[in-house]
């Protein structure tokens, strides 16, 4: 018999963990532990027009990850790793990881407020608006950004879904569902200004991702007066191939629709990649309750980041561990076609989304 996943959504689960339906600072501090058994990260992305690039070209990106260690791998002691992926306004990408000793790793339990290496970032509230400042550096590549919350903190119900027993979870808050990015990105050699949209949250647990779940997409959306968030997780067989699906559409501040048990996922038209693991063309996200309807359509990727999760890893372990997994990170930007049929609300509007696919087997 396949063991349960619990959703932590309802008062009791609240309580549980000390939570109220305003999420608080504290929410983003630091909630595992870093020893073994144990997995944290805090996660941004940006979107930019960037005035240094020539006319005609692209948009610029920056992903952050400050990381306690990898997340294919809790079992491991403290093992802290920065990511910062930067995609150019010409579509050129390049990605690098930052490893300090453990000892360069401190977060406070009150506040986001991180610090890892020479890497930091650091909450603070200025005008009613949850606002995060980074220092991401690496090798070669820097990050200075500022990161202003325009659409309130968010969860689903207490955040967190429970595999087996209400002992072993993994845990998500995105305190910036949208928020305005500004700063400096440093690439081949340059300070670029940078001005777009960001998002920022915030992932722990306590067990080995892998050895619960097989795969998710998820993906995220500003479109007019619309934020989304969707997801599409699915366990491994001996939770049932439990689907643990997440959706939020919010209008400005107010959530139009939140309850993810009406989301469903549908994928078409996969191509092989050269790391040796398939991706869609066409995805598509329902969002049906009686005769109420969102519908995403997601349309024309462009493959944005395509990263072996081994890398994380000490060389030493990767060519071991590659035997037995290939587990493997797909990101995206892609075209969304947003059609609304609430009871409050019926409208339509197209633009662009950022999507990922992660594939932990």
């Amino acid at each position: 018999m396949p063991k349960p996943v619990i959703f932590a959504v309802g008062p009791e689960f609240l309580a549980r963990d000390g939570l109220t339906e305003t999420i608080q600072p504290w929410e983003d501090g630091l909630r595992a532990e870093t020893g073994r058994g144990t997995f944290e990260w805090w996660y941004f992305d940006a979107h930019f027009d960037d005035p240094s690039a020539p006319l005609g070209t692209g948009a610029a990106t920056a992903v952050i990850v400050f990381a306690t260690k990898p997340i294919i791998n809790p079992g491991a002691p403290l093992t802290p790793n920065l990511s910062l992926t930067i995609t150019r306004p010409d579509g050129r990408k390049t990605a690098e990881f930052d490893l300090p000793p453990a000892a360069e790793f401190s977060a406070s339990k009150e506040t986001c407020d991180v610090r890892l290496g020479a890497s930091w970032v650091k909450w603070s509230q200025e005008g009613g608006a949850w606002t995060y400042r980074l220092h991401a550096e690496t090798r070669t590549m820097a990050a200075d950004l500022t990161f202003r919350g325009l659409v309130p903190p968010w969860r689903p119900g207490a955040g967190k879904s429970y595999f087996g027993d209400l002992n072993h979870y993994f845990a998500w808050l995105p305190a910036i569902p949208y928020g305005a990015v500004e700063g400096t990105l440093t690439y081949d050699g340059q300070t670029h200004a940078v001005r777009g949209s960001g998002y920022h949250d915030h992932n722990w647990g306590n067990v080995a991702l892998p050895s619960v779940m097989d795969h998710w997409t998820w993906g995220r959306a500003h479109i007019g007066e619309y934020t989304l968030i969707f997801v599409e997780q699915i366990a491994l067989k001996q939770y049932g191939a439990a689907r643990i699906p997440v959706f939020l559409l919010a209008k400005g501040g107010r959530v139009l629709a939140d309850d993810a048990r009406y989301l469903t996922m549908a994928a078409r038209r996969f191509v092989r990649h050269a790391g040796g693991r398939e991706y869609p063309q066409e995805v598509d996200f329902t969002w049906a309750r009686g005769r109420e309807q969102v519908r995403l359509a997601l349309r024309e990727p462009r493959l944005i980041e395509a990263t072996s999760l081994l890398l994380a890893l000490p060389a030493w372990q990767r060519g071991l561990a590659r035997l037995f997994a290939n587990p493997y990170y797909f990101r995206f930007n892609a075209g969304l076609r947003l059609e609304i049929d609430l009871e409050e609300a019926r409208d339509s509007a197209a633009g662009p989304a950022l999507y990922e696919m992660m594939l932990l087997r």
